[in-house]
């Protein structure tokens, strides 16, 4: 009887102190889980990298122009990449493929009044991709340094790379020029 007691009386000494670890583990834990759980700042910003295309006069002006009837669509991409289908537009949002180092997008002029043969211009990215860690709340994103930049000319007269950075930031990446009639 007495050992079954001390027995008792052991399981009850080693679950008060499993108990004790237990709610001192909880107080030390208590102020992190209240500082994570009463994070104000939450991901407010895109985690996703773009570049953005715009359009211009060419020439002395460089005013920005819309481009009538305009359909924008990736190249060799597996799901439906059509980004732009004929719409007056001028600019456009696109992304860069993370797992290659090449990414094309060919910009369909839909006007009728242009020989077929000059109905198309393709844009050219070869790049290499980086993770950045953006904060705790927003994880991880991929972004973009653009090593070289092509484009056919068709349509396009000129065009100019305004910076090598892809990322998550609202920037306009590339400018297209075109002959504009006064």
């Amino acid at each position: 009887m007495i050992s079954l007691r001390r027995r008792l009386h052991a399981a009850r000494s080693a679950a008060s102190g499993r108990v004790a670890a237990f709610v001192a583990l909880s107080l030390c834990m208590l102020p992190l889980l209240l500082s994570t759980a009463c994070n104000t700042e939450a991901c407010l910003e895109s985690k996703t990298s773009i570049f953005n295309t715009a359009f211009y006069a060419y020439g002395d002006s460089g005013v920005k122009v819309i481009i009538d009837s305009v359909s924008v669509y990736g190249v060799g991409q597996y799901r439906d990449s059509l980004l732009v289908d004929t719409a007056n537009i001028s600019s456009f949002q696109a992304t860069l493929r993370s797992g290659r180092d090449t990414t094309q997008y060919v910009i369909r002029y839909d006007q009728h009044n242009l020989n077929p043969r000059y109905k198309r211009d393709t844009l050219t990215f070869v790049y290499h991709s980086y993770i950045e860690f953006e904060s705790a709340e927003c994880g991880a994103m991929y972004n973009y340094v653009i090593d070289d930049f092509r484009y056919t000319t068709w349509q396009i007269v000129d065009a100019r790379l305004m910076t090598t950075e892809v990322n998550n930031q609202d920037v306009e990446t590339v400018r297209l020029y075109y002959y504009v009639p006064e």
